[in-house]
């Protein structure tokens, strides 16, 4: 059942439509008065600045209201379709991790190539075979990583969501607690990321010019602080979104993730890099 972006309570609809799928009425939640979900009427393009400014009322309409169906006002319309059922709304889940995930993959592994790279000729094609080599094996690395860093946080997830629901056995279950799925992690996770690539993708393409020696020993790695820091923050953020609980158990879970992530990183940095040194950098920008 949709959610009310604003206080999370069950809503039966969140619009009705009169005429044609243009005309229709947003329906107001019963608890706290405002609109179930004004993103219903909002453009991509509104709902991805929202995900970079890390607003709580776009990740619930994406998470929980997307393609919900609305109430049909107009005699003789269409009957809606039927609710879709638990099994289905997985597999559609799923496919949105994967349509979602595969290029925010490939665009974190142009930015990690371009790290590592910082310094290539400009009289020389940055297509070669070596640069290409290159930047597949960063892609299996990035991939690697991600992959890793989902499954640490979604086993985390489990075992802090059993001890919460023991500690908080008497007290009701809130409705975002009870729409949670296991599935919701992945795609929140690669939500909350927006923010930290949007800012790396700046990075790598207005480069900060290099520190004087009069503020080298202030100067700090802002990409490394942009992925890692604020990263660590967008992640947990979206995480709390889904979880409903305590900013410490989501600060928990983020951290077995990035150590579950580490441990993985150190395994591939040496084939990633190509060499010692080079592995050893990306093992850098991979340690939190």
């Amino acid at each position: 059942m949709p959610l009310c972006t604003t206080c999370t309570t069950s809503v039966p609809f969140l619009y009705t439509v009169y005429a044609s799928a243009h005309n229709l009425r947003l329906e107001q939640c019963e608890k706290c008065h405002a609109f179930a979900d004004p993103y219903v009427e909002h453009d991509s393009l509104t709902l991805l600045l929202d995900l970079i400014l890390l607003k709580r009322g776009v990740y619930r309409h994406l998470l929980y209201n997307r393609g919900a169906e609305p109430r049909r006002a107009v005699v003789g319309t269409p009957e809606p379709v039927q609710p879709k059922t638990a099994q289905d709304k997985e597999k559609v889940r799923w496919l949105t991790i994967l349509r979602f995930g595969g290029p925010l993959i490939c665009v974190d592994s142009f930015i990690r190539w371009s790290h590592l790279n910082p310094n290539h000729p400009v009289d020389i094609s940055p297509w070669t075979k070596e640069t290409m080599q290159a930047l597949f094996r960063t892609f299996v690395g990035v991939s690697v990583e991600t992959l890793a860093f989902h499954a640490g946080v979604i086993c985390a997830c489990s075992v802090v969501l059993s001890i919460a629901d023991w500690l908080g056995a008497k007290r009701p279950m809130s409705n975002i607690r009870r729409e949670f799925r296991f599935s919701l992690i992945p795609l929140t996770l690669f939500y909350s990321s927006l923010t930290k690539l949007f800012l790396l993708f700046l990075l790598t393409i207005w480069r900060p010019s290099p520190p004087s020696s009069d503020t080298a020993s202030w100067d700090f790695d802002r990409e490394w602080v942009v992925r890692n820091v604020l990263g660590g923050m967008s992640a947990g953020f979206g995480l709390r979104v889904i979880l409903d609980s305590h900013p410490f158990f989501t600060m928990i879970i983020i951290i077995f993730g990035w150590v579950v992530k580490t441990a993985v990183s150190m395994l591939v940095s040496q084939w990633v890099g190509g060499d010692e040194q080079m592995g050893e950098a990306w093992l850098a920008y991979s340690i939190p």
